[in-house]
């Protein structure tokens, strides 16, 4: 409830700085419009100024715009006593109001800005927060890069402890970019899909799948000795081959292919696991 409350005043102050410079720019421009010709040139120059405070606090130069308002109330009043003591020019009514309108213009986009910020602040911090605890790739359903290392950390202590011969596999699109361009983003989206579904389904059960990123890549972690690596690599491969990857493309002739790489855990790497992940993907230079 407080936190409700916090938020809908913060809201009705920032409307309420967006309503004090619109009431203060009206102002302005009507003092403008209907005062006469000779002090049409005095009223653009105060409303360049309260454009260039408005500019200033909105580009979050906040002391700037401070400053610039101090210098403009400071050199009309200068100009008028000055106008009225050496040529004795009365000092018109409308004088008195533009001191309160290039403060309004100050005070309303200072309201409106520092609250506007506060909020964007707490959005940054909440899409952290939700981008740290988020796990899961939406378009596949398969756990991401972030689980992926929580999970290698964890396995590489289970192989320290127990020997148990465990590797690590990435899996990258040839020529990614390639297709991207030939696909529609749909249809490229549907072939991640049906390739993390027949990654899923070439493997046992007790090995990990990660969708690593939007080109298509994904990390495998798998359990078996050094042998067993290039027989889970050729089953992926032809996996792949084997499966018609574009169902929707009617007409038209687009061989998917797959790079694999990998790296078997070893026990100098300990719990490293960005260590072990460069360490594959370094081995994509090598692969042909």
């Amino acid at each position: 409830m407080n936190t409700n409350t916090s938020s809908s005043r913060k809201v009705l102050l920032q409307d309420l700085g967006v309503f004090l410079f619109i009431m203060c720019v009206l102002a302005g421009a009507l003092i403008t419009a209907l005062a006469g010709k000779d002090l049409l040139y005095q009223h653009i120059v105060l409303m360049m100024g309260m454009m260039g405070i408005a500019l200033l606090v909105v580009l979050r130069a906040q002391t700037a715009g401070t400053v610039l308002t101090a210098v403009s109330l400071l050199a009309f009043t200068v100009y008028k006593l000055y106008a009225r003591i050496a040529f004795h020019k009365p000092i018109e009514l409308t004088a008195y109001a533009w001191p309160l309108i290039l403060l309004g213009v100050l005070g309303g986009t200072n309201m409106f800005i520092s609250l506007y910020a506060s909020i964007e602040g707490i959005n940054g911090v909440l899409n952290r927060r939700i981008d740290e605890l988020t796990v899961m790739d939406p378009l596949t359903g398969l756990e991401n890069m972030r689980s992926m290392i929580s999970s290698l950390r964890r396995y590489m202590a289970f192989s320290e402890r127990n020997g148990t011969s465990m590797g690590l596999m990435m899996i990258r699109l040839r020529y990614a970019e390639e297709i991207r361009k030939v696909l529609s983003r749909q249809q490229f989206n549907d072939l991640r899909i049906l390739l993390g579904n027949v990654i899923q389904d070439a493997l046992r059960v007790e090995d990990r799948v990660y969708s690593l990123d939007d080109a298509g890549s994904m990390g495998i972690i798998f359990f078996s000795a050094e042998a067993g690596a290039p027989v889970v690599k050729q089953r992926l491969i032809n996996a792949v081959a084997g499966k018609d990857m574009l169902p929707g493309l009617v007409g038209q002739k687009l061989v998917v292919e797959i790079s694999a790489v990998w790296k078997m855990y070893r026990p100098e790497l300990s719990k490293d696991a960005m260590r072990w992940v460069s360490e594959v993907e370094n081995e994509f230079a090598y692969e042909v």
